[in-house]
């Protein structure tokens, strides 16, 4: 069997997800739901791409029993990434027996699958796998649809909780590095926009049949494979170290935050004037990691209540009035600052620990960078 570079490209590929699946489940790894999800995730991702591999090098033709099983399998990975993302955003996530409804896909067209293909004679099997013109889907243009858009719809539904779970950790933290899982919904962006390429793709192969567009499948699938899976290794690895999730009692907290849009709740005022006395005198923003409950504590108040002040009084988020403070003390340093003094070590000084988020608040916040304003000065 001669192999191309698309072959070896995919071969490649789902050696990595299976060694980055094998990694997630040792003992020391296997103990996290997020690892255990994510493992599952990455085998049904590498058997999608091994139908695309059985496509491509003619193999599922002289093992027709083969063909479609990684399809199937694949129907599973969209479910699965809203699960890991589910167990990344919130600390307390259990799989559960309801959750068994994110398999229905999968069950629903093996059905079809089983009674259409696999039930038939090895001379219909052979029939169909040669009628089609692209990997993983029967003829049926309605099937095809179909499977395109529940994943498509199961990576929108993630990607967007993941902005809602962005804006809830403004609400609670001022270091958001790492906190608002911005790679893992850039990922999933790019993911459904080849999703719906394909769709595209799949809908015009049954008007326009063509054997140039059935090789554009397997190396448009190499290339998205390779980027995913490394993709997915440099990032998924280090979030368990980096965030934990949100507790129950944050989770609650930022869902009430939510909720405080009620015109009839009235902001304290006393409380308010405590809190700007207490940043100026206390300056608790030089403390990178400092949340909303942290501060409530230090001014012995009710974190539900401090966060009400915050957002309805003053009208901004946590981490917004945290940055403002930490903006103004980086302005003072650098005009202050003596020769010699980096930018960086200004911004750690002023609480920040991330060079992007420090540059693009104090953009926001004085109309030019950092080097800028320390040179007009």
């Amino acid at each position: 069997m001669y192999l191309t570079l698309v072959d070896l490209l995919l071969a490649t590929t789902i050696i990595q997800s299976l060694g980055l699946a094998a990694f997630l489940l040792l003992p020391e790894m296997f103990r996290l739901t997020s690892n255990r999800l994510l493992a599952a995730s990455v085998l049904t991702f590498a058997a999608g791409l091994g139908e695309v591999f059985l496509y491509s090098t003619g193999v599922a033709l002289q093992h027709p029993n083969l063909a479609y099983l990684g399809t199937l399998i694949g129907l599973l990975q969209a479910s699965l990434l809203y699960l890991y993302s589910q167990s990344l955003m919130y600390r307390d996530f259990r799989l559960v027996p309801r959750h068994a409804v994110h398999t229905l896909l999968f069950w629903v067209v093996s059905a079809i699958f089983l009674v259409e293909y696999y039930l038939q004679p090895t001379e219909v099997k052979l029939h169909i796998l040669l009628s089609r013109d692209h990997p993983g889907v029967l003829t049926s243009p309605l099937l095809a649809a179909a499977i395109h858009l529940v994943f498509l719809g199961y990576l929108w539904a993630t990607i967007r909780a993941l902005g809602r779970f962005g804006t809830t950790v403004r609400q609670l933290f001022s270091n958001l590095e790492n906190k608002q899982l911005a790679w893992l919904r850039t990922l999933l962006i790019g993911y459904a926009f080849v999703w719906t390429l394909s769709l595209f793709y799949c809908l015009s192969a049954h008007v326009f049949k063509s054997d140039a567009s059935a090789e554009w499948v397997s190396t448009i699938g190499a290339i998205t494979g390779f980027l995913f899976i490394n993709y997915l290794l440099i990032h998924a690895l280090r979030q368990p170290t980096i965030f934990s999730g949100l507790s129950a009692e944050e989770a609650r907290l930022a869902q009430s935050n939510g909720k405080q849009d009620a015109p009839d709740r009235e902001v304290d005022d006393a409380l308010l004037q405590r809190l700007k006395a207490h940043m100026v005198e206390a300056r608790p923003y030089l403390d990178a990691n400092l949340t909303v409950e942290q501060l409530a504590r230090q001014l012995g108040v009710p974190t539900r209540e401090l966060s009400q002040a915050i957002n309805q009084g003053l009208e901004k988020n946590f981490f917004e009035f945290v940055s403002d403070y930490r903006i103004v003390e980086a302005c003072r340093q650098l005009q202050a600052a003596e020769a010699g003094t980096t930018i960086l070590q200004v911004m750690y000084d002023a609480g920040f620990n991330s060079k992007s988020v420090f540059n693009t608040a104090f953009k926001k916040a004085t109309g030019m960078t950092p080097s800028a304003y320390r040179a007009q000065g």
